[in-house]
């Protein structure tokens, strides 16, 4: 019996939250909660240009006692955007994720934003794959 070939499309997240990069990190704060999420990719112009995770806003906001209603999602989002194809395979999402030391990729087909695909979201389906990449995780 053949191990199925899983790729992207198969385990990513299709929902995904978007918000301008003009917003307050206030809203994205309150769009993660009411989700229950722990990231939001930015656009400019409806495009994907980056993504802000609950660890962005701890560490360049709140540990830096800044007012997150005076801070915009352009000034604390991860960029240029690391994305993926969803026909891309597994392995090539855990090596993107492992080679960028990130946990989240985008996932874009056609200039679209379809999902977003995890380390979580890896986890399971294929434990191995991960344990390959992050060894001692």
């Amino acid at each position: 019996m053949a191990i199925e070939a899983l790729e992207v499309g198969d385990v990513m997240t299709p929902q995904v939250v978007t918000e301008d990069e003009e917003v307050p990190v206030t809203k994205i704060s309150m769009d993660m909660e009411v989700s229950g999420i722990g990231s939001v990719v930015i656009t400019k112009e409806g495009k994907p240009i980056g993504i802000i995770t609950d660890r962005d806003i701890a560490t360049k906001v709140i540990m830096r006692n800044r007012r997150p209603s005076e801070i915009k999602a352009k000034e604390i989002m991860s960029s240029p955007l690391t994305t993926i194809e969803p026909e891309a395979s597994i392995e090539k999402a855990c090596e993107l994720l492992a080679e960028n030391g990130i946990r989240r990729l985008p996932v874009i087909e056609d200039d679209k934003l379809v999902g977003v695909i995890s380390v979580r979201n890896i986890l399971t389906r294929n434990p191995a794959c991960v344990s390959k990449f992050y060894p001692g995780e």
